[in-house]
C-alpha cells in the first residue's frame, strides 16, 4: 500500500483525525471497507460465472473515467479528491476474520451472500452443489458454517437440507408449537396448520441433531412444499461464539446483503436485540427481496465516486447517495428488490 503519508494527485495520505490542511495539502479522512464474502459467492466465483464486474476492483476499472475526482491507487485503496477521503478494502471468506469486523469501531462491514433464510451469514467454500457441514453449523464453527442472527425459529424447505447436506437442528413436536413472537416472519403465517411428522413421513432422509426414534417434527406445506422448522436464533445458540448474542458490535457500518434480509434480520436487531442508530454510529442497510451479489461492487462504487465534500463529517449523506444511486443501478438492471 505504500507509505500513507506520500502524496497522490496533490493529496495527503495522511489518515490521521485531524481537520485542518497539512503545510502541503489538506488532510483525507480514511474510510475502511471490509467485504466477507459466504458460500457460494465470493470474488473468484464471479469470474468463473462470466460475471466479473460484480468483483469491486474489476467494476470500478470499467466506471472510474467517468469519474476525474477519483483516483486508483490500486486494487484496495482509492482516493476521492472532492470527498477528501481515502477508501481502502479487504476481502475475507473466514468466519472468525468477519466477526472481528464486527467488533471493530469504525469500519464499515459487508457481508454479501445467503442469508439463509434469515440463519445469518453462512460461511465457507463451495458452490450451490457442494454439500457439506459449511452449510449449518459448520465444519470447523470458528471459520466457518453460519454466524447466527436470526429469530430462535425459522421454516425452510425439507428438500433444502438434503441438497446440501448438513445436519438439521429441527423442532420436535414435544416440545411444543413455538410462539409468534419467536419465529421469523415469514414463518408466523403457517404456524395455524402445522403437522407432526416422523422423519420417514417427511420424507427426506437427512441428518438431525440429536434425533430418537420415535420423534416427529414439525411440518406445514407452502407453495406445494413441505417445510420444517429449524432452529435458529441470535444468542446462546449452538454456534456461539459465532452469534450476534457473543459478539461485541461496534462497528460503523453494517451492510448485510444476503437475501430478504430486511424481512428476516431488520425488526429483530433494530427493535429487539436493540442495536440502534446513534449519531455516526450503528448504520444498517438490508435488502429487500431475493437479489443476487451484484449490488456488492455497485454499492461500494456509489461511495466511493460520491462527489460532494465529507470528509470528518456524518457519513448519511454518503450513504444516503449510495442507497439511491444502488438502486437505480439494480432497477437498470431490471431487477425489483432493492437496498433499504
Amino acid at each position: 500500500m505504500g507509505d500513507p503519508t506520500t502524496q497522490s494527485g496533490g493529496a495527503s495520505r495522511q489518515t490521521g483525525g485531524a481537520t485542518t490542511h497539512t503545510v502541503l495539502s489538506p488532510v483525507y479522512e480514511h474510510r475502511d471497507i471490509r467485504i466477507a464474502h459466504g458460500i457460494q459467492f465470493h470474488l473468484d466465483q464471479f469470474v468463473q460465472l462470466g460475471v466479473a464486474d460484480w468483483v469491486p476492483a474489476t467494476y470500478l476499472d470499467r466506471i472510474l473515467p467517468s469519474y476525474p475526482n477519483v483516483e486508483k491507487v490500486s486494487a484496495t485503496e482509492y482516493l476521492n479528491h472532492r470527498q477528501r477521503v481515502r477508501f481502502t478494502l479487504q476481502h475475507t471468506t473466514d468466519k472468525s476474520v468477519f466477526r472481528s469486523w464486527l467488533e471493530t469501531p469504525g469500519l464499515h462491514v459487508i457481508y454479501c451472500a445467503h442469508a439463509r433464510y434469515g440463519r445469518g451469514p453462512c460461511f465457507g467454500r463451495g458452490t450451490a452443489e457442494t454439500q457439506s457441514e459449511d452449510w449449518g453449523e459448520g465444519i470447523d464453527r470458528l471459520t466457518a458454517g453460519e454466524f447466527r442472527m436470526g429469530y430462535p425459529f425459522i421454516g425452510i424447505e425439507a428438500a433444502e437440507i438434503a441438497v446440501h447436506g448438513y445436519t438439521a437442528d429441527l423442532v420436535r413436536e414435544s416440545e411444543g408449537v413455538p410462539t409468534r413472537e419467536d419465529c421469523e416472519p415469514a414463518l408466523r403465517a403457517y404456524l395455524g396448520s402445522l403437522r407432526a411428522r416422523a422423519l420417514e413421513e417427511i420424507p427426506i432422509t437427512f441428518p438431525v441433531r440429536g434425533h430418537q426414534p420415535g420423534d416427529r417434527y414439525w411440518t406445514y406445506q407452502k407453495s406445494g412444499h413441505r417445510h420444517v422448522i429449524h432452529r435458529a436464533g441470535w444468542e446462546n445458540t449452538v454456534s456461539a461464539p459465532s452469534d450476534w448474542g457473543s459478539t461485541n458490535v461496534q462497528c460503523r457500518v453494517f451492510s448485510h446483503f444476503g437475501c430478504d434480509t430486511f424481512l428476516h434480520h431488520w425488526d429483530l436487531v433494530r427493535r429487539i436485540i436493540g442495536w440502534q442508530r446513534e449519531g455516526n454510529e450503528r448504520y444498517a442497510y438490508w435488502l429487500r427481496q431475493v437479489a443476487t451479489p451484484f449490488v456488492m461492487s455497485r454499492w461500494i462504487a456509489n461511495l466511493i465516486v460520491y462527489d460532494v465534500e465529507n470528509a470528518f463529517l456524518p457519513w448519511e449523506g454518503s450513504l444516503a447517495y449510495a442507497v439511491q444511486r444502488t438502486n437505480r443501478n439494480i432497477r437498470a438492471a431490471g431487477e425489483s428488490y432493492r437496498v433499504i
